[in-house]
């Protein structure tokens, strides 16, 4: 049989099982409705019947949420990949609005300006009375570079007009690396030693005011906003936690999900809600949606993944830093979400 034959016998069962569904459940629907409201009981339906059906449903929906996601999420469609400069070692990244990157690495004492093919725009240079090494990197909303310096225990904002450049943030903080910034324009640190992410603002004197924290976690690495105002944060050889904006664990995504990770480094969450993590020791992307089961976006080519970010055009940028290269898939059909649609709740998908 020609397969573009097939496919459309495969699209028209899979529509022509959907309305059957939604046929029977609204008939279902008018049927049951004006009997409820005029009756006091549940006439011969048992409630060991109701539990089960119950059951089934929830099963169901949750089935028809693992069709629908499978349409949409695409698996190992690689666009392209490029080398990052030699000096760069890279394994923090950060997309722009205009879709350049921000990329840096714990091995080398520059910050690359790159825009979306990989090409050089501009080097910051990491000095400040002497030279640092920046773990991870962020954007602020004014759109300059924040960074972490784990060996220091800084965190440093870019200012080209001032002396030095890199402008220390507040005091010392206790082996940061993670960093980013949530909706609301706090900055997130995660500190690997006592395993918590604090939240903080910064005022223009890069004073940082109203600092809460999370605890209990256990050597978190990289953090990232979620658009409801919390964020998630990755524990080395863990799991990956799911936070509220007023810092309160939501849930974990091994237990959400009953997702069994090895080592979870990098993670960036879409407008969607749905959560990426990049996991290094089996070497791919999961993507855990805000409804329905996780789905291996990246199972195959690459060898020591470490961090990643999403664009708007449903794209991927995972570095590998075994082979110091950005790998770039399209992981989703179509550029996602309506800007006008609800935001998710955090609450147990």
């Amino acid at each position: 049989m020609d397969q573009s034959l097939q496919f459309s016998r495969q699209k028209e069962d899979l529509l022509r099982t959907v309305r059957s569904v939604q046929v029977a459940s609204q008939n279902t629907l008018h049927k049951a409705v004006p009997l409820l409201s005029s009756q006091p009981g549940l006439g011969l339906l048992h409630s060991s019947q109701l539990h089960q059906l119950t059951q089934k449903t929830s099963q169901f929906c949750r089935d028809l949420e693992d069709v629908g996601n499978l349409l949409l999420f695409r698996q190992d469609e690689m666009i392209h990949t490029f080398a990052l400069p030699k000096t760069c070692g890279a394994s923090s990244i950060c997309l722009c609005p205009d879709g350049s990157l921000y990329v840096c690495g714990y091995d080398s004492p520059t910050v690359h300006l790159l825009n979306s093919n990989g090409k050089p725009i501009q080097v910051l240079r990491c000095w400040d009375e002497d030279f640092f090494l920046p773990d991870c990197l962020t954007m602020t909303r004014s759109g300059s570079v924040a960074v972490t310096d784990l060996s220091k225990g800084l965190v440093r904002i870019y200012n080209p007009n001032s002396q030095p450049s890199w402008v220390r943030v507040g005091g010392n903080f206790e082996s940061p690396q993670g960093i980013a910034m949530d909706s609301s324009g706090r900055l997130l640190v995660a500190q690997y030693t006592p395993g918590a992410v604090l939240a903080f603002h910064v005022d223009r004197a890069y004073r940082i005011h109203k600092v809460k924290q999370a605890t209990g976690l256990k050597g978190p690495t990289y953090i990232c906003a979620t658009p409801d105002g919390g964020f998630a944060v990755s524990e080395e050889c863990g799991d990956v936690k799911r936070f509220t904006s007023n810092l309160k664990l939501a849930y974990s995504l091994s237990k959400t999900y009953q997702h069994s990770f090895g080592n979870p480094v990098g993670i960036c969450v879409d407008p969607e809600g749905n959560i990426m993590v990049v996991d290094q020791q089996h070497r791919n992307v999961t993507l855990f949606p805000s409804s329905g089961s996780p789905i291996c976006v990246v199972s195959k080519g690459l060898c020591r993944p470490t961090g990643i970010a999403c664009s708007p055009l449903g794209q991927l940028f995972v570095i590998d830093s075994a082979d110091n290269s950005v790998k770039v898939y399209k992981y989703r059909v179509r550029p996602y979400y309506n800007p006008t649609s609800p935001r998710r709740s955090v609450e147990k998908p």
